[in-house]
């Protein structure tokens, strides 16, 4: 579901000093973590009767 792309992380980026301490860490993009919320919340609605 992630998209794989590879993206630059300057200095000043939330997630930089941990990815520094672990460069094993992962870093999910923004449009991936939106995707994830929509389809979580969207899971959580109830169905519409037939």
């Amino acid at each position: 579901m992630m998209c794989g792309r590879k993206e630059g992380i300057e200095k000043d980026h939330v997630e930089y000093r941990k990815i520094q301490k672990n460069p094993k860490a992962v870093f999910i993009c923004s449009l991936c973590m939106a995707r994830t919320f929509h389809e979580a919340k969207e899971g959580q609605k109830p169905h519409k009767p037939m």
